[in-house]
């Protein structure tokens, strides 16, 4: 919806949905600057959204209101006729926008908080997401051992 922030009337109604478009480029942090060069804000941003959107969602659960973030890949759209990119040329096939807003809807009512409309295994993104959290609850609040000895910064002038 256009306007002003909608999330206080759909919880007084107790139902609506937020869908916020991120990218497949969210995941992409890890991967070498070639084939992807110059990602590192735009990906970032919508890593943020990733993150943003699962937050809310856990945040708004047994409101009624639904909160998705749909991270498709390459999408035929006309952004790429303004940055100049030729579409024929890319190593993947584009696709169609309504295809992804098809896929969006669809994941809204399977209860999918990450939707990524061209992943066929929906447990992939569950997988990535046990990994955030073993990470988080590995992590101590004390200072690992491998950086208890660590070497001094020097400061140089």
């Amino acid at each position: 919806m256009p306007g002003p922030c909608r999330l206080p009337a759909m919880l007084d109604r107790g139902r609506g949905a937020v869908i916020n478009i991120a990218s497949l480029l969210a995941f992409s942090g890890s991967l070498p600057p070639r084939p992807l060069p110059f990602r590192a804000t735009y990906a970032a941003a919508k890593a943020y959204l990733v993150t943003f959107t699962c937050a809310l969602a856990d945040e708004l659960a047994g409101t009624g209101v639904r909160v998705q973030v749909c991270c498709p890949g390459v999408v035929a759209t006309e952004f790429h006729q303004g940055t100049g990119i030729d579409l024929a040329r890319l190593p993947v096939t584009p696709m169609d926008a309504g295809d992804v807003v098809t896929a969006s809807l669809a994941a809204l009512d399977l209860g999918e908080t990450v939707c990524v409309p061209g992943l066929d295994d929906p447990a992939a993104v569950e997988r990535c997401h046990n990994a955030a959290r073993q990470l988080m609850q590995a992590s101590s609040h004390t200072l690992a051992s491998r950086y208890q000895k660590a070497p001094a910064l020097e400061h140089r002038p």
